[in-house]
């Protein structure tokens, strides 16, 4: 080579406030060049409003992937099988066997809350129609 590797120099990791501020005066200068070379050919206003616009889609496109890469925590699930557990919807009469367990609120149909029974007991879930 016979320039020294220059561009090292720039990929190296500032840290702290120095980093932001030389990151914030580097776009200011790329906004500031991009402006005047296509306000020359378009016009300032347009130019202006074009960067502004392209400003806004890439700050959304980049907190967009940026929240959809993050994998959500698993959930903490209980076997609650061998206890028979039960929930009944008293207006339409379905029945719901838990098996699995991830939190203790009971299910909504019908836009009611299900009634918790307990097979195990020998108590039938629901009385003769």
């Amino acid at each position: 080579m016979v320039y020294p590797p220059l561009w090292r120099e720039l990929w190296i990791p500032l840290h702290g406030r120095r980093a932001r501020a030389s990151v914030k005066a580097t776009l200011a200068t790329a906004a500031g060049i991009l402006l005047v070379v296509l306000g020359y050919f378009y016009g300032f206003g347009r130019a202006a409003i074009a960067l502004a616009m392209a400003a806004g889609i890439l700050y959304l496109g980049y907190s967009y992937f940026s929240a959809a890469g993050q994998v959500p925590p698993d959930v903490d699930t209980e076997d609650v099988s061998e206890e028979g557990l039960m929930y009944v919807c008293r207006m339409c009469g379905l029945e719901l066997k838990v098996e699995t367990a991830t939190t203790d609120r009971a299910p909504t149909h019908c836009r009611e809350k299900m009634e918790l029974v307990n097979v195990a007991s020998g108590r039938t879930p629901l009385r003769p129609v």
